[in-house]
């Protein structure tokens, strides 16, 4: 049993496919299904119900899942415990790179809160339009730290940061019920990314996967005019709950049931950790806000 294996379990959850896991991970989808049925050949069990639909966890995968994770968990506290210590101010920059869509967040309700905690720290926030790009400038040493969906590429250090709901947001005269299920998105008129980009990717996927066929009513990667075209009536968008729940009254916020979730979290190369990238996760981790952390 490796590491490895482990981070290729925890993608699979994560994402909810094999294809998925191995698009985040950046490794090929046959590799990834022979490492894992290595694992399952070495714990002499079965891992996942595989399906047209993804793979789902058996009982013994759940059990072995939450294991994973305290493993991955440990092997980091062990790197930390046995790196010296940081100094106590570390000051300088730190450069995040994360998409559009989070960056919004994190500067209008984690980075100020931030600033006022170090204020010797400065945080230049890098917006890019895809996956892709915040990971390539992360591999140019352009960005220290990316802000991104997991599962992330595998040779990088992850912290899960926090549990996003995924909600439909519709235009207010759209008539479904609440909480709405996925199939409700066949034949819905959706905004959705352009075409062939990483996340419209992601939403094929998740329509093919669901057996959906959703009414393409725009294409665009430009998230910031989204909402405003719900709220024109041009169709519905997939978006976080924390951030479309501030439009409510202009568009209608619906949940899935079951729920529909995105981990968010932070990553970095696999070295030691710079004083900026530790200050700004203990901030987190006292904040409440950090959950998991992945080797």
């Amino acid at each position: 049993m490796t590491l490895q294996q482990l981070r290729y379990l925890i993608a699979v959850v994560e994402h909810g496919s094999m294809t998925a896991a191995a698009q985040a991970l950046f490794v090929v989808q046959p590799a990834l299904s022979r490492s894992l049925q290595a694992l399952e050949r070495e714990l002499k069990t079965e891992l996942f119900v595989r399906s047209g639909r993804g793979a789902v966890l058996t009982p013994e995968g759940v059990r072995v899942v939450h294991l994973a994770r305290r493993v991955l968990a440990g092997v980091q506290a062990i790197e930390e415990t046995m790196r010296p210590d940081e100094p106590a101010a570390p000051e300088g920059t730190l450069r995040l790179a994360t998409t559009q869509s989070l960056a919004i967040e994190f500067i209008s309700t984690l980075l100020p809160a931030f600033n006022r905690h170090r204020p010797d720290i400065h945080v230049s926030v890098g917006q890019f339009d895809n996956r892709d790009l915040l990971f390539a400038a992360l591999r140019r040493g352009e960005a220290d730290l990316v802000l991104a969906d997991l599962p992330m590429p595998g040779e990088l250090r992850m912290s899960a940061l926090r549990v996003h709901e995924v909600v439909l947001v519709s235009p207010l005269d759209v008539r479904l019920p609440d909480p709405v299920t996925l199939g409700a998105l066949d034949g819905l008129p959706l905004i959705l990314p352009a075409p062939d980009s990483p996340r419209r990717r992601d939403f094929d996927l998740l329509f093919t996967t669901r057996g959906i066929r959703p009414q393409i009513a725009m294409e665009t990667d430009e998230r910031g005019a989204w909402l405003s075209c719900v709220a024109a009536g041009v169709g519905s968008v997939l978006w976080y709950a924390d951030m479309a729940h501030r439009f409510e009254g202009a568009v209608a916020v619906r949940s899935f049931a079951p729920p529909l979730t995105r981990t968010i979290g932070f990553a970095w190369p696999r070295k030691p950790m710079t004083p900026q990238i530790r200050a700004l996760c203990a901030f987190c981790r006292a904040k409440g806000m950090e959950e998991t952390e992945y080797a």
